[in-house]
């Protein structure tokens, strides 16, 4: 006959083995939730670009892009284009995409509309292969066909009559932190 023994240390347990690995490995999963929650928050950085912008033609561009420099996305703008007696305001982000020019150039083209009933459209050109991380830099300038020439609104269509068939206006100026 089996009897008991009152020693708990000559009786070998196999979940108190177990409760010790389980106990670690849960205090491992929440210090790398705690750690990807933090990394998350502070990769999350949405931050104001100022636009400034002229031509040689008298049009001015002003006004503000915020991007999250994190995921490159373009969340909002607030911008305003001028001809020196027609005003045109941009605050709709119609897309974001990376251009392939020449000499192996990638750039962001950042597409803007004025609002449903607007058919103006404005084209800001970057010399950035991706907004992530993007710092700011001058508009792109160059003009290489067929890669749409430079940073310019374009009038697709024209605006209450002002532009015959559309223009293109090539502007000349800086997207840079606030």
């Amino acid at each position: 006959m089996r009897t008991r023994t009152s020693e708990r240390r000559l009786v070998r347990s196999k979940t108190r083995r177990l409760a010790y690995l389980t106990k670690w490995a849960l205090r491992a999963m929440y210090l790398l939730g705690v750690m990807v929650a933090l990394v998350s928050q502070a990769a999350a950085a949405p931050v104001v670009f100022e636009v400034s912008a002229e031509s040689d033609d008298l049009w001015a561009l002003s006004g503000t892009v915020t991007i999250d420099t994190a995921t490159g996305k373009v969340l909002s703008a607030d911008l305003a284009a001028t001809d020196g007696y027609y005003g045109y305001g941009f605050d709709v982000v119609d897309k974001v995409q990376q251009i392939h020019a020449a000499r192996g150039a990638v750039l962001t083209e950042m597409w803007f509309g004025g609002g449903q009933f607007s058919q103006a459209e404005l084209l800001l050109t970057v010399q950035e292969p991706t907004l992530v991380g993007y710092k700011g830099s001058r508009l792109y300038e160059g003009v290489e066909p067929p890669v749409t020439p430079g940073s310019c609104i374009v009038y697709a269509g024209g605006e209450g009559g002002t532009h015959d068939g559309g223009a293109d206006i090539s502007l000349y100026g800086t997207l840079e932190p606030n």
